[in-house]
């Protein structure tokens, strides 16, 4: 009969302990949702995070421009002379330097445009 006690006793000891044991096991770890929810609250944290607002870049204005073919009105000419397309480099905002061109007249004629520094393309008459 004492041996038929001691084992009840431990029976129910066992039924008692037996689930704070296996919930024990079943819970959380510390700082995540599941057992694994640490790798994934971190991730979530990653990437639902505000980004940092970094300032708008300033584009710089262009080293070169490029002009197409264009007709302008010469002084000494009978009618619009065809400059042909060409690259100019700027120096300020006001000022390009241009390569030497060279003019064709509507009657054939070659007129000579020396490189040198000129206003913009549309700040000027000639080429």
């Amino acid at each position: 009969m004492r041996l038929h006690s001691a084992l009840l006793g431990v029976a129910v000891a066992v039924t008692v302990a037996a689930p704070q044991f296996a919930s024990g096991q079943m819970r959380p770890a510390l700082g995540g949702t599941t057992p694994s929810g640490a790798i994934f609250d971190h991730l979530n944290d990653a990437t639902t995070r505000s980004m940092p607002q970094a300032p708008s870049p300033t584009v710089p204005a262009p080293e070169s421009t490029w002009v197409p073919d264009r007709y302008v009105q010469v002084p000494g000419t009978d009618g619009p002379v065809m400059v042909p397309g060409h690259w100019e480099r700027r120096l300020s905002d006001h000022e390009v330097f241009t390569p030497p061109l060279l003019g064709r007249t509507p009657n054939g004629d070659i007129i000579n445009f020396p490189a040198g520094v000129r206003p913009p393309t549309g700040e000027r008459q000639a080429p």
